[in-house]
């Protein structure tokens, strides 16, 4: 263990997408080569650390809405350089870099078949976060240390993506090699369900660009129907992962809100406003999971949330600003099933599988064309992970603006329905069957801030406050994604500088990627 260790700890330190390896002196007589099921472990962790970890609670928080908190650059709508940097190279080196070792090592070795494309699948997965938010990025070519490494064109990624997904789901022998029940920490070696893992992907980048390109997503939605049960289909094939209850392996928020509360008491995250009213003025039985009620305040022993722009602008409305002068504990906590040390990340669900199913049905795209029995499927399956019965997911059900194809009933409370400044509204029209399908999508995978960002773009249909907390104090839309990071203009200049020239636009947060749409302008709001 102790040479594997020392290896990885090489191999995390020097690799990288474009950087140069350096040279690693090893004994030709006892050389290093660390097993599958080590390196598989890591790069899962590694993955669920950054994506539910710091990258979450700094940048996805705010842009998707669920959680609010943490001042700071990214959440005033701008970035920092630095930590641009450390995305990216922990993207590429920390969660890439093992799996990628895993393929060059055991590729040739055909008892090794099953654990190298499972390898391949959590590959994919990673490259599709990635993509999501730079855009255009080093894919094929990275990983290998070379200088100058080529960028693909975002399109092209997807494209690649999608058909990769298709071969290495085909290609699992399900009587063949599987990874140790403790290595594989999603799926505990079952191969079934990394093949459903690696065709809902597929569906979930599919939808993603149905906006860009309708028809190709069009053909594999369809395709992937003919299959319906080769997706996940039940709460027990929802991609999920824990973490530990030791102080080198515990959550994220549990160690920054609950065991470094002191340190971090003026930033914690809290309840965001617009979950709130999202859910409360529906009596949605998951809000008292996703957060609760507030210990202290103005509105204590209510649901409260809190406005990503910490109260700002109220220049553009004559209502009281009930945010003015409160701090973080005046909010709603985040639920106690985020906050513990142990808690669960979800990369991909059942739940979102059902309501990627009845959007594509919606648009008839799916063999199947019934939407709301999928719809239904959906709501049943949230309620479902989050311990709530059945009996409480019919009531919600049949809540008018919740039953497919109803209005929303806002008789006498049409206030409850909006946020603060009364400029974005949850309320939703007869027969906006799009509106409940992605409303519902987004309600179902709170703290999955990456999916729930990506929805949000290739969308545009909820409707969220802009952030009026800007530095240069005018209010901004929710960003587009993140820069390239500067080590890339100092190590790989002349690609990067390519890839910006496919944006369409500079290379900021505001420069719409290649499947999203743009952003929808409030009209309750000068421009």
């Amino acid at each position: 263990m102790k040479s594997k260790l020392i290896y990885i700890a090489i191999m995390v330190g020097l690799f990288s997408c474009t950087d140069q390896f350096e040279e690693i002196n090893q004994n030709p007589n006892n050389p290093v080569k660390v097993e599958p099921e080590f390196l598989l472990t890591t790069s899962l962790r590694e993955t669920q650390n950054l994506y539910g970890g710091n990258m979450n609670g700094v940048v996805f928080y705010n842009y998707t809405h669920y959680f609010s908190g943490f001042q700071g650059e990214f959440q005033r709508y701008t970035y920092s350089v630095s930590s641009t940097n450390d995305y990216w190279r922990n993207n590429y080196v920390r969660c890439l870099q093992p799996v990628h070792q895993i393929v060059k090592l055991y590729e040739e070795d055909p008892s090794y078949k099953n654990r190298v494309i499972i390898a391949k699948i959590w590959k994919a997965y990673i490259f599709s976060n990635i993509v999501s938010v730079w855009g255009g990025v080093p894919m094929s070519a990275a990983l290998e240390g070379t200088p100058g490494v080529a960028y693909e064109k975002e399109q092209d990624i997807y494209t690649a993506l999608l058909d990769q997904l298709k071969e290495l789901a085909e290609a699992i022998d399900l009587t063949g090699d599987t990874y140790k029940a403790n290595a594989d920490k999603i799926y505990g070696g079952d191969l079934m369900k990394w093949k459903k893992f690696a065709q809902t992907l597929r569906l979930r980048l599919a939808m993603r660009i149905s906006a860009a390109d309708p028809e190709k997503a069009k053909k594999i939605a369809l395709e992937i129907s003919r299959n319906a049960t080769g997706i996940i289909s039940s709460k027990a094939e929802t991609a999920a992962m824990n973490w530990g209850i030791t102080s080198d392996s515990w959550s994220y928020l549990y160690n920054r809100v609950v065991y470094n509360y002191t340190a971090n008491k003026a930033t914690i995250p809290v309840l965001c406003e617009s979950l709130v009213y999202h859910t409360l003025p529906y009596n949605d039985a998951r809000l008292p999971v996703y957060g609760q009620p507030a210990k202290q305040g103005p509105s204590i022993g209510k649901y409260f949330g809190q406005n990503i722009s910490y109260g700002g602008g109220g220049g553009y409305t004559t209502r009281t600003n009930p945010h003015s002068l409160l701090k973080q504990d005046d909010y709603s906590y985040i639920g106690e099933r985020f906050l513990q040390p142990d808690a669960e990340y979800v990369f991909l669900s059942y739940a979102e599988a059902c309501f990627l199913k009845a959007e594509a049905a919606l648009k008839g795209w799916w063999k199947d064309t019934n939407a709301q029995n999928y719809y239904y499927e959906g709501i049943d399956a949230s309620y479902d992970h989050y311990g709530l019965s059945a009996d409480q997911a019919t009531a919600y059900k049949e809540t008018p603006g919740i039953k497919w194809g109803t209005e929303t009933d806002s008789t006498g409370r049409f206030y409850e329905f909006q946020d603060w400044m009364g400029i974005c509204s949850s309320y939703i029209k007869a027969n906006d069957f799009n509106r409940q399908i992605i409303m519902q999508h987004w309600l179902a995978m709170p703290n999955q801030g990456v999916d729930a960002w990506a929805l949000i773009r290739r969308t545009r249909i909820l409707e969220f406050q802009p952030q009026f907390a800007t530095y240069d104090g005018e209010y901004a839309y929710i960003p587009d994604r993140i820069p390239y990071p500067g080590s890339e203009y100092s190590t790989n200049p002349l690609e990067v500088e390519k890839a910006v020239s496919w944006l369409g636009g500079p290379d900021g947060l505001f420069t719409k990627l290649w499947f999203g749409l743009p952003n929808v302008k409030n009209p309750n709001l000068p421009h």
